[in-house]
């Protein structure tokens, strides 16, 4: 179970550093594509703390804890930050559609985790995740072609 354990931590320090990019790219986007896009962080946004909140919760269920600093968050996360300067509707999209196709990929691992730990709440759990992301991903490359 440790290997799942971490595994779904390291996902969640990723989606919590994932979610504050999202809130950059809505702050400092300017410029062609702001309106629509603005609007889509906020949904993005708030796709982000569900599964933040349904990620750390699954973690107490599975009899682990959440990562509760942002020390902890950071020194597990792979996300590369944003600074705090403008950025255009594509340039933020094609940012996130790396950090998606990450977040997305390890989903794909936690499941493959979860049932080798006979864990379907889990799997089952993220098999949704993926879904979302698949579909958020889909989205976010039609939007660059």
């Amino acid at each position: 179970m440790n290997n799942l354990y971490e595994a779904v931590s390291t996902f969640l320090a990723d989606q919590i550093v994932v979610g504050m990019k999202i809130h950059n790219i809505h702050w400092f986007m300017v410029g062609e594509g702001f309106f629509p896009m603005h609007k889509q962080m906020d949904e993005f946004y708030d796709e982000a703390e569900e599964r933040i909140d349904t990620v750390a919760e699954r973690l107490l269920v599975i009899g682990s804890r959440p990562l509760g600093s942002y020390k902890a968050i950071l020194d597990r996360t792979s996300i590369k930050e944003l600074g705090d300067h403008d950025i255009t509707a594509i340039e933020g999209i094609k940012h996130l559609i790396v950090d998606f196709e990450s977040l997305n990929n390890q989903a794909l691992r936690v499941i493959k985790l979860a049932e080798e730990n006979e864990d379907p709440g889990t799997a089952d759990h993220f098999t949704a995740i993926s879904q979302d992301l698949g579909k958020s991903l889909w989205m976010m490359k039609s939007y660059i072609k």
